[in-house]
C-alpha cells in the first residue's frame, strides 16, 4: 500500500479531541437526599454502568470518524494486482464495524441475551474473517509503503527498430514517432532515475547516468534487419532489472504492435519471468498507423537458384496489399554478368549494368495476396544478380524490392559405372536428355564406362560416381571410393543382381555402404512398391505438393536387397510400402552416399525408368544426382541475419577476395578457409557481391527480409495476454493514458472512495446511536 499525502497521517493525532472533549465535558453527578431504598440504589447503579457504556461506544465511533477521514485524505492506494483483497478486507471491515455496533446496541438497550451473544459470536466470526484478508491483501502488496511517488525508477526503454517501424504516417516514421515518444518519457521520470534504452541491434546495455546518456541513446537508434525479438528484449531488460538496486521497477516497449512480433510459441520463457517478477510494471506503448496502406512483396520463390547455363529460371513473387485496391506495377531489372565489377572510383560504387527485363501491372484487393510470375530464358553461365521492385512510393519503401542472385553454370560432371551386364542408358538419358544435351542445356555432363575401368584417377575428374549393379570389386577400389566421398565427391549406388553378399560384406565394402546385406527379396504375389512418408528431404521437394497423387504403385518393385542394420549414421530416405528401406543416405566426411536397394538396369528387377509413366523416377534420379554433387547445390539468397557462405573457384580456394557489402564504398578483405568464404553478418538488405583481388570470377548473393516480415496487422489484446499474460501489461496510445498507468502503477488503485464510505457509515451509526442513547422516555398518559 502507498499514499500519495504521508504528512496528512500526522492528523490521526485528531482522535484525541473527541477523548478530550469526552473527559472535560463530562458531567459531575449531583449529591442528592434519598430514602435508604435498597432496590433503588441497585437500580441507580446499573443504569449508571450502561450510561457509562453508552458513552464509550459513542467515543469510539468519534475517534474512529476522525481516523478514517484522515486516513482518506492521505490518499492511500494499492497495486491493481492486491486491489480485489483490499476491497473484500474492506468489505470485511465495514460489516465488522457495523456487527460492533449493532451487538453493543443489543446489549446497552436490554434486548434478548440469545440474540445479543448471536450478534457477537457472529461480528467475531468476521473479524477473524477480516484479519485473514487484511494480512493476505498485505502479503500481495509489493514495493514501498508510502511517500514514494517521486522515487527514482530504474526503467527500461524498449524500442522495435524492426523495418516496419520506417512506415510514414502525417509525414513521421513510426521510428521517429518512437523516438519522440521516448524522449517524452525520459522527461516523466523522477530525479535520479536509473534508464536503459534497448533496441534490435546485438549488444550489451548499461542503465545511463542521466537523462542525457539516454536521449543520446535514443537519438542513434537505427532500423535494424533481423536482430533480437521484442520478447527476447523484454526478457533482457527483466534480467537487467533484477540486478538493479532501486526498489522501484518500469518497463516501457515503443512498438506498432504487429502481429509478427508477439509470437506465443516463442514467448513461453518471458510470461514465466512476468508472473515471477510480477511487481515490475510492463508499459506497451502503441505507435502504429491507424490507417495503414502499404502494397509489400512479401514473398519471391525461385525455381531454382543454380541451373545449367542456357537453362530457364521463373521467379514467383507474392504482393500483398493492406489499405490499397489501385492497380500496381512491378517490374524485373538484370545485372549483366561483368568479372571486373564492383569497383570504386572516386569513392562511389560502380556496379554492373542493370537492365529491365518484363514489367507487368496487377489488380489488388485490400488483405488478398496476389502471385505475380516472371521468366528468364537461357541464362548464359556466370552470376546474375536482380531484382524486383514496385513502381511508385508509399508509407513503407522497405518492402518494395527484393533481390535475387542466380548461378549459371557448368553442367556438373558425373561418371556411370557399370557392371558387365548392366546398360546405364535409360539413366544417362533421365540425367541428360538428348535433346537437352544438344541445346547445351543439360544439367549434367555424363560418361560411361565399365566397371574394370574405374580407377582412382579416374574418380578424381568427376564431381559424383554412379555405380550401377556393382560386381565384386578389389578392396583397394572400395577404399579409393571411401577417399573420393570423404573428400567432398558424391557416390550413387544402385545394387541389383551383381552383387555378392560375401564381398559386399567385406570391411572396404562396408566404408560406403550403409549395413550388411542379408538377402535378396523376390515380391511372388506381393506388390511391392516404393513408398515415401516424409517429403521433407531436399531430394524429394518436386513432390511435396502432389505426394498423394504420385503413381508409385504403377512400378512394382519385383526383386530388392535387405540389410541387417542400418549403420547408425546412415538415415532411410524413401522406404518400400513394407516398410524395409529402400534409399539410404549416409554421409562420409565432406561427402554422400545415397544406396538405392533394388536395380534399375534389370527389368526382372523393377521398371523403374521404363514407360511413360516413369517420370517419378525420372524427376527422383535426378534430385538424387543433384544431391550428392557437393551436397546439393550452393545458396545464392539468404534472409536477413543468416550466415552466408560461398565456395570460390579450385584455383581461388586460398586467395584473398574483395567483399561489397549493399550500398557500401569500403569493401573488406576475406580470406576463403579450404575454398569456402563465410560472411557471418547479412544485416544489410541488397546484393553482395565477392571478386578475387587479384582478378577472376566474381559471384556473390542477396539477402531480402524474411517472409511476410512487414505485415502490419495489429495483435489483438487477446494475443497479447497469451504472450505476457492477463493483466500483466498495461497498454496506452497517448501521454495522457501513459501518466494515468504511471499513477495507478506506483501510488496503486486509490482507496479514497471506500474510506470516505466507511467515514459515512461511522457518521451515520454515531448519529443513529446518539437518538437511540438519548432518546426521552415515552409520556405516560
Amino acid at each position: 500500500m502507498q499514499f500519495a499525502n504521508v504528512g496528512l497521517l500526522l492528523g490521526g493525532l485528531l482522535i484525541a479531541v473527541p477523548v478530550i472533549l469526552h473527559l472535560v465535558m463530562r458531567q459531575q453527578p449531583k449529591q442528592l437526599e434519598f430514602p435508604a431504598l435498597r432496590f433503588v440504589r441497585q437500580r441507580s447503579v446499573q443504569n449508571t454502568r450502561r450510561l457509562q457504556l453508552k458513552h464509550w461506544v459513542l467515543l469510539a465511533l468519534r475517534c474512529l470518524a476522525v481516523l478514517a477521514l484522515v486516513f482518506a485524505l492521505a490518499r492511500p492506494g494499492v497495486a491493481s494486482a492486491a486491489l480485489g483483497r483490499w476491497v473484500l478486507t474492506g468489505s470485511l471491515g465495514v460489516i465488522v464495524l457495523i456487527g460492533v455496533f449493532v451487538s453493543a446496541a443489543a446489549w446497552l438497550t436490554g434486548t434478548s441475551r440469545v440474540l445479543a451473544y448471536a450478534l457477537t459470536a457472529i461480528t467475531a466470526a468476521v473479524a477473524l474473517a477480516t484479519l485473514t484478508t487484511g494480512v493476505m491483501a498485505m502479503s500481495d502488496s509489493s514495493g514501498p509503503i508510502v511517500g514514494q511517488q517521486e522515487a527514482p525508477v530504474a526503467a527500461v526503454i524498449i524500442c522495435d527498430t524492426s523495418p516496419r517501424m520506417l512506415y510514414r504516417n502525417q509525414n513521421q516514421t513510426r521510428l521517429e514517432k518512437a523516438q519522440e515518444m521516448g524522449m517524452w518519457l525520459t522527461s516523466q521520470l523522477p530525479e535520479d532515475s536509473e534508464m536503459a534504452v534497448l533496441d534490435q541491434r546485438a549488444q550489451t546495455a548499461i542503465f545511463a547516468p542521466d537523462r542525457g546518456a539516454a536521449r543520446q541513446a535514443l537519438q542513434r537508434l537505427e532500423i535494424t534487419v533481423g536482430g533480437k525479438s521484442l520478447i527476447e528484449l523484454t526478457q533482457t531488460a527483466l534480467d537487467m532489472l533484477k540486478q538493479n538496486q532501486l526498489a522501484r521497477k518500469e518497463i516501457y516497449i515503443l512498438t506498432d504492435l504487429a502481429a509478427p512480433a508477439w509470437d506465443p510459441d516463442q514467448a513461453q520463457r518471458l510470461k514465466s519471468q512476468l508472473a515471477e517478477q510480477a511487481d515490475i510494471p510492463l508499459y506497451i506503448i502503441d505507435v502504429g498507423a491507424d490507417d495503414v496502406k502499404n502494397v509489400a512483396i512479401s514473398d519471391l520463390n525461385l525455381s531454382a537458384q543454380s541451373v545449367p547455363e542456357n537453362s530457364d529460371v521463373t521467379l514467383q513473387a507474392e504482393i500483398v496489399s493492406d489499405g490499397n485496391s489501385q492497380p500496381k506495377t512491378v517490374e524485373l531489372f538484370v545485372e549483366t554478368p561483368d568479372d571486373r565489377l564492383p569497383i570504386v572510383e572516386n569513392g562511389e560504387l560502380i556496379l554492373p549494368k542493370a537492365t529491365r527485363r518484363n514489367r507487368q501491372t496487377i489488380e489488388l484487393a485490400d488483405g488478398a495476396p496476389r502471385q505475380i510470375t516472371f521468366r528468364l530464358p537461357a541464362l548464359p553461365a556466370g552470376t546474375h544478380h536482380g531484382w524486383i521492385e514496385l513502381v511508385g512510393e508509399d508509407g513503407l519503401s522497405a518492402d518494395n524490392k527484393r533481390w535475387f542472385t542466380i548461378q549459371s553454370r557448368m553442367p556438373r560432371s558425373l561418371l556411370v559405372v557399370e557392371s558387365p551386364k548392366a546398360d546405364g542408358t535409360d539413366l544417362v538419358n533421365a540425367l541428360a536428355p538428348p535433346s537437352f544435351r544438344e541445346a547445351g542445356r543439360a544439367p549434367f555432363h555424363v560418361d560411361v564406362i565399365k566397371q574394370a575401368e574405374l580407377t582412382a584417377d579416374k574418380m578424381g575428374e568427376y564431381q559424383a560416381l554412379i555405380l550401377l549393379d556393382p560386381a565384386p570389386m578389389p578392396e583397394a577400389t572400395w577404399q579409393a571410393l571411401q577417399r573420393f566421398v570423404n573428400h567432398g565427391g558424391g557416390l550413387m549406388i544402385f545394387l541389383g543382381r551383381a552383387a555378392v553378399k560375401a564381398d559386399f560384406n567385406s570391411e572396404g565394402a562396408q566404408s560406403v555402404l550403409p549395413g550388411k546385406l542379408v538377402r535378396q527379396w523376390r515380391a511372388g504375389d506381393r506388390q511391392w512398391f516404393l513408398d515415401p512418408r516424409d517429403y521433407q528431404h531436399q531430394v524429394l521437394t518436386p513432390f511435396r505438393a502432389i505426394g498423394a497423387s504420385v503413381p508409385w504403385r504403377s512400378k512394382p518393385i519385383e526383386r530388392f536387397w535387405s540389410l541387417d542394420e542400418v549403420d547408425k549414421d546412415s538415415s532411410t530416405v524413401v522406404p518400400f510400402n513394407n516398410e524395409a528401406p529402400a534409399l539410404i543416405e549416409q554421409r562420409i566426411g565432406d561427402g554422400i552416399v545415397l544406396t538405392f536397394l533394388s536395380s534399375i538396369t534389370d527389368p526382372d528387377w523393377n521398371e523403374l525408368l521404363i514407360g511413360l509413366d516413369s517420370w517419378p523416377f525420372f524427376v527422383l534420379s535426378n534430385q538424387m544426382a543433384m544431391y550428392v554433387v557437393q551436397g546439393g547445390d550452393q545458396h545464392f539468397n539468404y534472409i536477413a541475419g543468416d550466415v552466408a557462405t560461398l565456395e570460390t573457384t579450385p584455383d581461388n580456394e586460398t586467395t584473398t577476395h574483395l567483399l561489397f557489402t549493399p550500398n557500401s564504398t569500403n569493401p573488406q578483405e576475406v580470406v576463403p578457409d579450404a575454398g569456402t568464404i563465410t560472411i557471418p553478418f547479412t544485416s544489410s538488405l541488397g546484393t553482395y557481391r565477392v571478386r578475387p583481388l587479384s582478378g577472376g570470377v566474381s559471384t556473390g548473393f542477396s539477402v531480402n527480409l524474411p517472409p511476410f516480415a512487414t505485415r502490419m496487422d495489429k495483435v489483438s489484446e487477446e494475443q497479447l495476454d497469451q504472450v505476457l499474460g492477463k493483466g500483466r501489461y498495461r497498454l496506452a496510445r497517448k501521454q495522457e493514458q501513459i501518466v494515468r498507468e504511471q499513477g495507478q502503477a506506483r501510488l496503486g488503485v486509490p482507496l479514497f472512495p471506500w474510506l470516505m464510505l466507511i467515514v459515512v457509515i461511522v457518521f451515520g451509526l454515531e448519529n443513529v446511536l446518539s437518538n437511540l442513547f438519548y432518546r426521552p422516555p415515552p409520556v405516560e398518559t
